[in-house]
């Protein structure tokens, strides 16, 4: 703004006061009293207000209410978009009519029709009506990327008027109610708080002689406030004038900074109306959208009108941002001449005067970034399915679609019966190369719709859409068909079996967490039952969860009361005809379900983590027993077994040093047992432990020998004292030359080696005498005598001694 200032030789500003004034006969002729016209001016002001909020109020209630039927148009559109498509891409007339009369039936829709690029399949009958008008393209869920057709319908704004009149006149009279409330409400405040303290400020200014340095005195109780100010103002009128030159000097300062930063900032600016039409932009903008450079002579470009992938949004987030008068950003496409496509992200906030100002970045870069590690965010680096996340996302999706949920869903769970042994045989190259293999085969036994993830190691899932799909239990024989095939690994056939379990939605499991647990419910009852079967989940599931639950709560309470025993198996030395020891197995005495056998309590303790207290309960309960034989005068050992789970922390070589040194026993009467199981679990590591626990002078036999894998490199290579020969090859040795030969390969190794053996499973007198003729040094089993307790030992070792002195 432009001011002119009368500049007096002396170079100081002057102030007359009776210059401020109106001339007398304009005086005359306004009213009288600042109370009056204050009264006229509200009434004026507040119909202006009044009419303008009805104006406004009325309008938005209109836009609402349009919006509120376009958002209901919408989500009618969003429940037929999909039958829709199917009928565009059948060319399926009947259908589309059939989908156009229901829409129809709707009394916000005027008017709808389906069409493809070529045909109209469907149309309402009648002329073309005004409305508002929505288009919505048709994707098959199958080929998102192409459109089929088109969903067209127009609003009936009739309709619209309808239901918004009622709400337009309780607004009308709630408006006028409070204008006549605030009319007489601010005649009263000003007459009290502004006009007679103005008055009193216009009495003081005719007064006033600038030249005097006189002031004027402030109003009684308005010191601070505004009319206060006046007063001080008015006191400092010069200086005040000085000051509104310079600042405006400054305005014009910086709004040349402004230009300078407008066209020269790498960001995309612009200025656009309320309805979208650009008004102003910089050159990072033009370069961005592929623009000319603003042209003044130029008619203003719609912004929806650049090439944007979605038009519809950008035009949604100019009005959103003008209603709501706050900013808004929105990641948006725009598709750019070689055919790719560009990110941008466009803020818009609004700057008064009905414009709204924007700024635009290119995102690329970060949007494909986020897709790509989304992406790896829900894939399986090894097999390239969907894991976990990938799975939750699906299902997540497919139960928020109203017709996949209504129709329902099936979550198959897959497991590979004994992968373990691949792995452990073969090594991990070749059992990852043999899971691909499985996810391939897995694929073609569902259809592209379903989802397939590997959840880990050796199982995955199959999320079924039951839409009009096989039968989930044509789908299980189909994988366990596909998994029964042979694979070939480094050359040669390898055999394999799955384990299947099935749970549907809604019928199992009304979200992910309750179909997964149904799911391995079942698949615990196939692997439970021998494998390569398929099991649907049913409610006896439950009742086996729920006892494998009790029998968790008793294993705990059983350890808390001291509820173990140990049993003595003997072990008798035959190269010096005597008892040597005995293995030390555990027995729980249930006080109500009576003896509970290890197999059923053991892998239960593993899975939970308590056998840890329960391996160390048993090492003390060994120690004790070898202090109480060394008390009296028995040279004998024990030996105790060692469960995987607790290598290498559960039971450290700390903690069996303690142990020992606790009871005063010597290190060499206590061996540890382990399986080949163990050592296949993790070579390092159980390597180190077993290293540690043999320098402190503890035995380690080797349990079950000849049933695992590469059992020639554990002896060469770990610290192993003794190999116990499994009972499967005793037990049969007597009749099958095989076992028989294996025996004494296993006898001639191991002393080859410098390995002591212990033949497990003897049961007859035909079968000691041939380990005897093997020359094998111990051996144990219901020949001699089955476990019993500490109290019973005493007269089992009297009878091994009397059968040792008279043998048969």
């Amino acid at each position: 703004m432009n001011h002119d200032y009368a500049r007096p030789s002396t170079g100081a500003i002057r102030y007359d006061p009776a210059a401020a004034l109106p001339p007398a006969a304009t005086r005359a002729a306004m009213p009288r009293g600042l109370l009056a016209r204050t009264v006229l001016a509200l009434l004026a002001s507040l119909l202006l207000v009044g009419g303008y909020a009805l104006a406004t109020a009325i309008g938005a209630i209109e836009a609402q209410q349009k919006q509120a039927t376009v958002a209901h148009i919408d989500q009618l559109l969003d429940a037929v978009a999909s039958t829709a498509a199917v009928a565009c891409h059948n060319r399926d007339a009947s259908l589309a009519g059939e989908i156009v009369r229901g829409l129809l039936r709707n009394p916000a829709v005027r008017a709808a029709a389906i069409e493809t690029d070529d045909a109209n399949l469907a149309r309402s009958d009648g002329p073309a009506v005004p409305g508002t008008h929505l288009a919505r393209p048709l994707r098959l869920p199958a080929e998102a990327d192409r459109v089929v057709g088109w969903l067209r319908v127009t609003a009936d704004p009739d309709a619209i008027a309808r239901v918004a009149r009622p709400e337009v006149h309780f607004i009308v009279l709630q408006i006028a109610g409070q204008l006549v409330l605030a009319a007489l409400t601010v005649t009263t405040v000003m007459l009290v708080v502004v006009v007679r303290p103005l008055r009193t400020v216009a009495d003081g200014v005719r007064r006033l002689d600038p030249q005097s340095g006189d002031h004027l005195p402030v109003p009684g109780g308005h010191a601070g406030t505004e009319i206060g100010h006046l007063a001080e103002d008015i006191n400092r009128l010069v200086d005040a004038c000085g000051r509104e030159r310079v600042q405006r000097l400054a305005t014009e300062l910086d709004a040349r900074k402004y230009h300078s930063i407008f066209d020269h900032a790498e960001t995309g600016l612009f200025i656009c109306t309320a309805d979208g039409t650009l008004a102003s932009w910089n050159p990072a903008f033009a370069r961005l959208m592929n623009i000319p450079p603003r042209d003044p002579g130029r008619d203003g470009i719609a912004l929806r009108h650049l090439a944007w992938r979605d038009p519809a949004a950008v035009a949604e987030l100019v009005l959103q941002c003008r209603l709501g008068n706050r900013a808004l950003t929105d990641d948006l496409a725009m598709r750019l001449d070689n055919g790719f496509w560009r990110w941008l992200k466009v803020v818009l906030v609004p700057v008064g005067e009905g414009q709204l100002q924007g700024v635009v970045h290119d995102v690329t870069e970060l949007k494909e970034a986020e897709a790509a590690a989304h992406h790896r965010a829900v894939t399986d680096r090894l097999t390239g399915a969907a894991n976990r996340l990938g799975l939750e996302e699906k299902l997540d999706r497919l139960l928020a679609d109203p017709v996949v949920a209504a129709a329902g869903i099936t979550l198959i769970l897959v497991d590979l019966d004994n992968f373990k042994r691949i792995n452990e045989g073969y090594g991990l190259p070749a059992g990852d190369a043999l899971l691909k293999e499985c996810c391939t085969r897995l694929s073609g036994c569902v259809d592209r719709r379903d989802t397939l993830a590997r959840l880990a190691g050796d199982r995955f899932a199959l999320a079924l859409a039951n839409l009009g799909g096989d039968d989930p239990g044509l789908v299980a024989e189909r994988v366990l068909k596909a998994m029964a095939r042979p694979f070939h690994v480094d050359g040669s056939p390898l055999h394999l079996h799955a384990s299947v379990g099935i749970a549907r939605h809604p019928r199992d499991g009304a979200d992910l967490p309750a179909l997964l647990r149904c799911a391995e419910l079942a698949l615990g009852q196939a692997k439970a039952g021998g494998g390569n079967a398929f099991v649907a989940y049913c409610n006896a599931l439950v009742e086996a969860a729920e006892q494998r639950r009790r029998l968790e709560t008793d294993l705990r309470v059983a350890i808390q009361e001291g509820e173990f025993q140990l049993y003595y198996q003997p072990v008798v030395d035959l190269a010096g005809n005597r008892l040597a020891g005995a293995e030390a197995l555990i027995r729980w005495p249930h006080p109500e379900r009576g003896l509970v056998a290890p197999a059923t309590f053991i892998p239960l303790a593993e899975e939970t983590g308590l056998i840890d207290a329960i391996g160390l309960w048993a090492i003390d309960a060994a120690c004790r027993q070898l202090a109480t034989w060394e008390a009296q005068g028995l040279d004998r050992y024990l030996s105790v077994n060692v469960s995987g789970h607790q290598i290498p922390d559960g039971l450290t070589p700390a903690m069996l040093a303690a142990a020992v040194e606790r009871h005063g026993v010597a290190p060499a009467r206590l061996a540890m047992e382990i399986t080949e199981g163990v050592l296949l679990a993790d070579s390092e590591c159980v390597r180190d432990w077993l290293e540690a626990v043999r320098a402190q002078g503890f035995p380690i036999f080797l349990d079950d020998f000849g049933t695992g894998y590469s059992s020639l490199s554990y002896l060469r290579r770990l610290p192993i004292s003794t190999v116990k020969v499994d009972q499967s090859f005793v037990r049969d040795m007597e009749h099958d030359d095989s076992d028989r030969a294996l025996v004494k390969a296993v006898l001639a190794m191991a002393h080859g080696l410098g390995l002591s053996v212990i033949a497990d499973g003897v049961e007859t007198g035909g079968q000691l005498g041939l380990l005897r003729d093997m020359r094998c040094q111990r051996v144990q089993g219901y020949h001699f005598s089955t476990p019993v307790p500490a109290e019973r030992f005493e007269a089992v070792a009297n009878r091994i001694d009397s059968l040792l002195a008279h043998p048969a």
